[in-house]
């Protein structure tokens, strides 16, 4: 079951102060996709994943937190044009401008996952191109952090594992091939490995298309 509350939240770029709800609890049934997706009914909760300030359009996970660094990007042409293009769905726009604020204050990680949350809303939307366009640049920008800066708590192999699905989902397979090839010495564990193997066999279809981790996993 998933539940939700009212907050009250004052913004901490503009002061303006709101209501907004907040998520208190919800459960997954089922596989999550080869990119993490979570299934249902966790997977219907984007909505409260970020916020946006009714006022001035300030996009963050904790929206009365507001750095410095993040307000020239918050008047920038970019940002604005981002917030109020029609072509996205606003929850998409709201993720996008995040990515474009954590970028500021050199959260890089986490700004490719607002870009690759952006590509889940596109999909929903039916709007497979754009939904592509920003997987491959999530991926982009997650091969661009440096080894020493990306997440060190994650099993081997499955900071990859993403990547390597945004790279086939973008249709950019001869890319996801060649960092598979790069990951086939190294010591990966069972699961992400078979995730791995199943990427290889759908790159080697050109199947572009969503799968679980259930179907890697499955005799």
């Amino acid at each position: 079951m998933t539940t939700y509350a009212n907050n009250a939240d004052t913004c901490g770029a503009c002061g303006h102060v709101f209501t907004h709800p907040v998520l208190m609890s919800t459960n997954a049934f089922g596989s999550a996709d080869l990119d993490t997706r979570p299934p249902e009914m966790q997977r219907s909760t984007m909505e409260v994943w970020v916020t946006r300030c009714p006022s001035c359009g300030y996009c963050a996970r904790r929206i009365s937190v507001c750095d410095d660094r993040q307000r020239p990007v918050l008047e920038s042409a970019a940002y604005r044009s981002q917030l109020a293009d029609r072509d996205y769905p606003e929850l998409a726009s709201t993720f996008l401008c995040q990515a474009m604020l954590l970028a500021a204050v050199d959260e890089p990680h986490q700004a490719a996952w607002s870009r690759l949350h952006a590509a889940w809303v596109l999909e929903d939307a039916e709007k497979s191109e754009q939904a592509r366009q920003w997987r491959g640049r999530a991926a982009d920008e997650f091969l661009a952090i440096p080894l020493a800066s990306r997440p060190q708590d994650e099993p081997a192999g499955a900071y990859e594992a993403v990547v390597v699905d945004c790279l086939r989902r973008a249709g950019r397979g001869d890319e996801a091939l060649a960092w598979l090839d790069r990951l086939s010495g190294q010591d990966i564990g069972g699961v992400i490995q078979k995730v791995l193997l199943f990427q290889r066999v759908l790159i080697q279809r050109a199947d572009i298309d969503r799968h679980r981790i259930s179907e890697a996993l499955a005799p």
